[in-house]
């Protein structure tokens, strides 16, 4: 029987009770799909205490469409420069990550094999987790670089994962940086933009870098839009 509990953060929560916790696999250290994309080594690209798992009780956050769970056990990764980041026990996610306006585009985002990535990205700018030290306590560029990172070392394959990390820097939270804010653009443009952005990835086949820089000399244009 589920027992009820009260639940950080914020008072606008309802709760769901679904059926059973959720845990999805992804690569163990030392697998073949343990990898960042370009530049693997050592323990660069691995994830500790995976599984992910999550919470049987669902969460309602406003008017989101998707309901929210929280973690169960801390989740840590690796990343490709070898800097750790930590999704700690109670982190709310609703493992998807992408911005609701680009799901059309993308596909469900609510896969298990994103749910680790999705974890650990929430943990530093997703809603309902602003009370965890990790919020914000990185730029938005290297959070969203770790999201690519960890859908990789996932097993993610590399031009699904290069698209997902587009749509976090195209749609995702840019804080501490208002100069760079696409926040006023329209959604049909920003959805303009993402189409765009896909075909460039399916074409050029572009490593993280050049994502990052195709993208930033087209903002100006976007803002001009606003």
């Amino acid at each position: 029987m589920l027992q009820s509990r009260n639940i950080p953060f914020r008072r606008d929560r309802v709760l769901i009770p679904s059926m059973l916790a959720i845990s999805v696999a992804i690569a163990t250290p030392g697998s073949a799909a343990v990898g960042c994309g370009e530049e693997t080594a050592g323990a660069h690209c691995r994830f500790e205490n995976a599984p992910a798992q999550i919470s049987d009780t669902q969460i309602i956050l406003g008017e989101r469409p998707h309901p929210y769970s929280e973690l169960l056990a801390p989740l840590r990764f690796t990343d490709s420069r070898g800097v750790l980041w930590t999704a700690p026990s109670a982190t709310l996610t609703d493992g998807a990550s992408i911005p609701t306006i680009f799901v059309p585009l993308i596909g469900d985002p609510r896969s298990p094999e994103f749910l680790a990535a999705a974890s650990l990205h929430d943990a530093y700018c997703g809603l309902g987790n602003e009370a965890l030290p990790q919020y914000h306590q990185r730029s938005w560029q290297e959070t969203h670089r770790m999201f690519y990172d960890s859908l990789r070392a996932a097993g993610v394959p590399a031009t699904k994962a290069k698209t997902m990390f587009a749509a976090v820097y195209l749609g995702g939270p840019r804080w501490d940086d208002p100069s760079r804010s696409l926040a006023d653009v329209p959604e049909a443009r920003l959805r303009e933009e993402m189409e765009r952005c896909i075909a460039f990835i399916e074409r050029e086949d572009p490593d993280l870098a050049e994502i990052e820089d195709w993208m930033s000399r087209r903002e100006p244009a976007l803002r001009v839009s606003q």
